[in-house]
Formats: C-alpha cells, sequence, structure tokens
C-alpha cells in the first residue's frame, strides 16, 4: 500500500475501526433481531447461538468494509492480502489443520480441567458443516481482512513490524471486549481482551510471514474457531483466577502454532522471486 502521512493514517486507523464498531453494533441491534422474528418466532436463540451470529455479521461487515476503504486508494483486495497462492495455497491450508489442533488441545484441556470451559457435545453433520462454512468465510476471511489485511498493512507503511502488530492485536481484542463481554463483567472482558491480543500476535507474524498473504493466518483463525464451534463449548470466567488461566491457556495455544509455523517457515523459508514470492 502507499505511504501514509502520520496523521492521514491515524486518522484512516480511528475511522475505520470507529465505523467498524458502528456497524456491528447496528447489524447487532437489527439484523439479530430480524433473525428471531423470521425464524424463531421473535424468540432468542440460546446465548452461544447468538454470539456466534454476532460474529458472523462481523466478518460479513469486515469483508464490506475492507473492500470500500480500498477503493478509496484505487486498491483491490489483493493488496490486502486476499488472494490465492496457486502453488502453495492448498499446503497452507492442509498444514493449518494440524498446527491449530496442536495449539487447540492443550488450550482446550486447561480451560476444561479448570471448569472455565463447557463442552455440550458434538454437533450433528449439519451442524459441523454450517459450523465449518461460518467459522472459516466469516470469522477467519472477515476478521483477518479487517485486522492483519488492511490494518496491520497500513501501519507497517510507516512503522515497524512489532510496533504494526501490537496496534493491530490490540484492536482485535478490543473489539471481541466488545462484542462478547457487554455485561461488563470485568473477568470477562480481561480474559477476551488478552486471549485474542496473544492470538492476533501470532496471526501477525504468520500474516507477515508469508508476505503478507491472508492464507494461512485465515486458515487457523477459522479452524480454530470451528473446534469451539463443533464441540460446542462455552466458556466462562467466574472469577479472577479463572481469567489468569484462560489468558494463559490462550497464550499457550498461541505460542504453539507460533512454534510450529516457524519450524515450517525454517524449513521452507519464504524468498522473494521476481516481485513474486515461492517456497524454497
Amino acid at each position: 500500500m502507499k505511504k501514509y502521512s502520520t496523521q492521514d493514517l491515524w486518522i484512516r486507523v480511528i475511522l475505520f475501526f470507529a465505523i467498524c464498531v458502528i456497524l456491528i453494533f447496528s447489524f447487532q441491534g437489527f439484523v439479530l433481531r430480524l433473525v428471531r422474528e423470521l425464524f424463531n418466532n421473535g424468540n432468542a436463540y440460546p446465548e452461544t447461538l447468538e454470539i456466534n451470529l454476532v460474529r458472523a455479521m462481523n466478518g460479513i461487515v469486515g469483508i464490506g468494509l475492507v473492500y470500500i476503504f480500498l477503493q478509496f486508494d484505487r486498491k483491490k483486495m489483493s493488496d490486502a492480502g486476499l488472494s490465492w497462492n496457486k502453488e502453495f495455497g492448498w499446503e497452507w491450508i492442509l498444514l493449518s489443520i494440524p498446527i491449530t489442533i496442536a495449539g487447540f488441545i492443550p488450550t482446550i484441556l486447561i480451560e476444561y480441567i479448570f471448569n472455565i470451559v463447557i463442552i455440550e457435545g458434538l454437533l450433528d453433520i449439519v451442524g459441523i458443516l454450517l459450523s465449518l462454512v461460518i467459522a472459516f468465510f466469516a470469522f477467519g476471511v472477515g476478521e483477518e481482512l479487517l485486522f492483519r489485511g488492511y490494518l496491520q498493512t497500513i501501519l507497517e507503511s510507516k512503522y515497524s513490524f512489532m510496533f504494526s502488530a501490537i496496534v493491530s492485536a490490540a484492536l482485535f481484542g478490543l473489539l471481541h471486549l466488545l462484542l462478547l463481554a457487554p455485561g461488563g463483567r470485568l473477568e470477562d472482558m480481561f480474559a477476551i481482551l488478552f486471549s485474542a491480543f496473544a492470538m492476533g500476535l501470532t496471526f501477525s507474524y504468520i500474516f507477515k510471514t508469508t508476505k503478507h498473504n491472508l492464507i494461512f493466518p485465515i486458515a487457523i483463525h477459522g479452524f480454530w474457531d470451528f473446534f469451539y464451534f463443533a464441540f460446542q463449548a462455552e466458556t466462562t470466567y467466574q472469577e479472577i483466577f479463572h481469567t489468569v488461566v484462560g489468558i494463559f491457556a490462550s497464550i499457550i495455544g498461541a505460542v504453539v502454532i507460533f512454534l510450529l509455523f516457524y519450524l515450517y517457515t525454517t524449513k521452507r523459508p519464504l524468498v522473494i522471486v521476481d516481485d513474486d514470492y515461492s517456497l524454497e
């Protein structure tokens, strides 16, 4: 992306995030009510399902908002990392499955042992397929476009990767806090904020290392959320101790994913070839 002045860059970041939040909460109030009226006689759905519906709206808003902002600079979605690598795209998606599972298992085990997560059981086949589509396209594509594809990319046009990753991950955590802790409970707020921040940093590193291609972070992000949905896992933080343990569990998962991805890129480093990239 082009170089921005300091003032122009921060105006874009603040405006982009503010519009994103406003749109999501507007959709939450209108669309969720409409879905209830059309498909559930006006009654509320189970809390976990409604949270997932709201987050799906987040993904839809993310895709649309990034597209609109890119139009102002006459850029394409590929400039935000949403492009398919013909040679390695499927390899990255397939590899993301065991990497995500390796990070997910210690996280969910720690949360289960300390009664942070409640697992209601595996969904039926229709629920699994639907959850996979929502998790991969709405959450993976939408949220990664928002925070890595657009925000991190424009920040990196002026600042270091580390600073850009911290800011984008902090905004990633803040949005999750606003969406998933509306009751204002301190335990929920801290757990959601720092857990999302830890995962956001890992996604930022993967995005940077793959030469700003979103395939890998989208796949890991999508599969991570999918595993929670498939087992109908619902997290609850009853006290500060649970908050600390929950954050620790998320950090463990993020670190495992980071280390496995780092090992992969050590064995097959990315190299620039004629303004494009491939793997050695």
